[in-house]
């Protein structure tokens, strides 16, 4: 399925981290926009993935992604990075104390980082296929942002979090008045473990740990209406409350007496022998069904310009070196 305005081969990924769904997008000969605030992940990108940034298939960008409105507020922001699980960093400070309440890992000492926005990138590069957000704490305000595009992407990923269902059933009901009629939730916990996903040059992608999984358009999984996803996750966080991070059954397991803690302590075990969710945690995705359903104002002057893509004769074959793709790596 693919409409008007929308470049089909393009890809944003919002929170790149290692690179280990860009690799994934990249072998299926995707075009990408990978953006992360950690300057360290982004050098060591360049250096995984230089052929594909040589050949103008990958533009690596160094910012924090923000909503429209705090990038107009502003122009940098203190990020938080993690000492051990680099996949925690974060610009929301909810998500920092979530961290060391949750899990007793502090983060480490905040850096400053330049701050853009999806709107920005759409008037780079214009309208992406689709768009996966993994950015620990502010995937709710791009698809906010989504709202001032007239033109969306085909298919969304995003991480819908543990702390409010709430807050999750909200993002699909915004997202279902924005056209999108179709949902699926994806448990990520073990998709290192999917069998490898055939490429067009022949080859197989062997999926790594951390990864979101295979694209939307080619999941296995069925799309379902918001009204079913909705009960799934209402169930999710019952499960969340009864074996999640902050449940008593996690407490019980790090309890100072051996034999207080021998049951959950096993249970865990048993439920990692077996790739088995205890919960987990997911990501949702959402088809577009309606592309005229909630045009955004905005977006009509956005959308439809000139984007252009670096290596396609226009001034952007500054390529590498200019804009939004060195923020922050000078």
């Amino acid at each position: 399925m693919a409409f008007a305005g929308i470049h089909p081969d393009l890809v944003f990924d919002l929170g790149f981290h290692r690179g280990e769904d860009t690799g994934y997008y990249l072998a299926l000969g995707r075009r990408v926009v990978a953006v992360d605030a950690n300057a360290e992940l982004i050098m060591a990108g360049h250096q995984r993935f230089a052929a594909a940034i040589e050949a103008h298939r990958l533009i690596l960008v160094h910012a924090a992604v923000v909503g429209s409105s705090q990038r107009d507020a502003d122009q940098v922001l203190w990020f938080y990075p993690h000492p051990t699980h680099s996949e925690w960093g974060t610009v929301d400070l909810r998500w920092v104390r979530r961290n060391a309440e949750a899990h007793g890992l502090p983060h480490s000492d905040p850096v400053r980082v330049p701050t853009l926005s999806l709107m920005e990138m759409v008037v780079s590069y214009g309208c992406p296929g689709f768009l996966k957000i993994d950015i620990e704490g502010s995937d709710e305000v791009v698809l906010a942002d989504l709202a001032q595009l007239e033109v969306r992407p085909t298919t969304v990923s995003w991480e819908t979090g543990k702390e409010s269902l709430r807050h999750v059933l909200r993002q699909h009901r915004r997202m279902e008045d924005l056209g999108y009629g179709r949902f699926r939730v994806v448990q990520q916990a073990f998709l290192c473990k999917t069998p490898p996903a055939p490429c067009p040059d022949g080859s197989q992608w062997f999926f790594e740990d951390g990864c979101s999984g295979p694209l939307p358009e080619l999941s296995p999984l069925a799309w379902e209406s918001r009204r079913l996803v909705v009960w799934r996750y209402r169930l999710l966080f019952l499960a969340y409350a009864l074996v999640g991070p902050r449940s008593w059954f996690r407490a019980l397991a790090r309890h100072r007496f051996p034999l207080m803690a021998a049951v959950p302590l096993w249970v865990q075990g048993w439920a990692a022998g077996h790739q088995f969710p205890l919960p987990g945690w997911v990501d949702s995705h959402a088809l577009l069904t309606d592309p005229h359903r909630g045009s955004g104002a905005r977006g009509a002057a956005v959308t439809r310009s000139e984007a252009r893509w670096p290596g396609r004769g226009s001034e952007a074959d500054s390529a590498m070196g200019g804009g939004l793709a060195t923020s922050g790596l000078e």
